[in-house]
């Protein structure tokens, strides 16, 4: 198993991730190749390094030539909470709003950029407003890998939650502004694109940092964090801190979601966990935060499972099972794409023959055992069980590890495990290789093969 760890000492925009995991090892171009998934066209990404604070990091700005909302020519200004100029963007029917500021923005000196249309009502800015529900069919027709579908689908249902508790509908009417332009959801699906490529099967963060202050919107004075981060943080009990002075927003909606939605569990200052660090990452923000430094830093972790003097020792785990006779194989699919994405160690069906000679199917769940009661909501919500039962059991599991290994240009993920002899094994991940084989014109088997030969030569 491969851990992300996710820190926010100074709250969390969706790009910060991004980047983050880009100098984590993602591949930018590989990146740039898989959103074109969505079918929205051509979704650039510029990444820069930068030094936030003496502390080397990587900024990402993603361009939407489909969307040219500020700009007059064919880009798409990005904007985030942690943008120098802007902040953070916040329509809810009474225009753009600054919510670090007071009231509508002025356009900032773009220097050699094209300039920015003024935001007034004479300007008249187009701002994307997309329902959730289109952006939740515009992912289900993506050809994505199923846990990166799953994943961004959780992210935008938890933020279609948020938004309808704020303004009281349910969460199909929720009409995303912000968070529904082509840069925002390009955060999103990157970011899980990204953690399909790093081979990423677990995440766990530290507390949310949403920030202190007030900001000015349509609801009129409102304090940080905004509604639907607070709403957010209310439905998910994602824990959170909260600080004696004013900083500003430092947490986004869009950050917000990814977190508290693609988290299995929470490092406090309770935890004890015993870890190897595989590799850091830091994403930068773009603004200036006085005292802070505008960074989220992301570590790729092997967990090490009992004593850490003897990794292949045992362990436990937690096992939920419900049999089910009057579900479709649509809604069993779905169910196990959900439960994966949620984090689930592994989760899968057997068929049964149950009572009354009725066709059905045994689902077993295995999960981390502080997280039973998640799971069992889970698979109790979104299938028609009515009960199910758990134990937890003992098991013995190989430590393991992620590499990247490049074959003709095409990043191939591999995970290599240590046997109980000290030798090793490596199998590389089967929707990488299918992807490099259908781009190189090369069979399945050759291009497994190459990537193995390729990681038995590293030194």
């Amino acid at each position: 198993m491969t851990t992300l760890l996710i820190e926010m000492p100074s709250g969390i925009a969706g790009d910060m991730l991004l980047a983050g995991l880009l100098e984590l090892g993602g591949d930018v171009q590989r990146l740039e190749r898989d959103l074109l998934a969505l079918g929205v066209g051509q979704l650039r990404l510029t990444v820069t390094r930068v030094q936030v604070s003496g502390i080397g990091a990587l900024r990402v700005d993603v361009a939407a030539d489909q969307e040219a909302t500020w700009l007059t020519g064919s880009a798409h200004a990005h904007d985030h909470a942690h943008a120098e100029y802007g902040h953070h963007l916040h329509d809810h029917g009474g225009g753009l709003h600054d919510h670090h500021g007071a009231g509508p923005l002025a356009p900032p000196d773009t220097g050699d950029a094209l300039p920015l249309v003024r935001l007034t009502a004479a300007a008249g800015p187009y701002v994307p407003h997309r329902p959730y529900s289109r952006i939740r069919d515009l992912l289900d027709r993506a050809p994505l890998p199923t846990v990166v579908r799953a994943r961004a689908q959780r992210v935008f249902r938890v933020l279609a939650e948020a938004e309808g508790a704020v303004h009281g509908v349910a969460p199909e009417e929720v009409e995303f502004h912000e968070v529904g332009a082509l840069d925002a959801i390009a955060d999103v699906v990157g970011c899980c694109l990204l953690l399909e490529q790093l081979g990423v099967t677990r995440v766990l963060a530290t507390p949310i940092q949403p920030g202190r202050g007030t900001v000015r919107c349509a609801h009129g004075l409102m304090p940080v964090p905004v509604p639907a981060v607070a709403a957010m943080l209310a439905q998910t009990g994602a824990p959170h801190l909260v600080i004696g002075r004013d900083t500003g927003e430092l947490t986004t909606p869009t950050g917000c979601a990814l977190v508290t939605a693609l988290a299995d569990g929470w490092v406090t200052a309770d935890t004890r966990l015993a870890v190897r660090t595989l590799r850091l990452g830091y994403g930068a923000g773009h603004r200036t935060v006085p005292g802070l430094a505008n960074v989220v830093r992301v570590s790729l972790v092997a967990e090490l499972a009992g004593d850490a003097a003897a990794p292949t020792g045992p362990d436990t785990i937690a096992e939920l099972r419900c049999a089910l006779d009057d579900a479709t194989g649509e809604q069993l699919a779905i169910l196990l794409d959900e439960l994966l994405a949620a984090g689930a160690r592994d989760a899968w069906l057997a068929p049964l023959l149950m009572k009354k000679g009725r066709p059905g199917h045994e689902l077993t769940v295995l999960c981390d055992v502080d997280a039973v009661a998640r799971f069992a909501d889970l698979v109790l919500t979104r299938s028609p069980g009515i009960g199910l039962r758990w134990q937890i059991v003992a098991r013995r599991v190989l430590p393991r590890h992620a590499v990247t290994i490049d074959v003709d240009g095409h990043a191939i993920p591999l995970k290599v495990v240590t046997l109980p002899g000290g030798g090793t094994r490596a199998k590389p991940e089967a929707d990488a290789v299918r992807a490099a084989a259908t781009a190189l014109d090369r069979s399945f088997a050759d291009v497994q093969e190459q990537a193995l030969r390729a990681w038995r030569e590293l030194p």
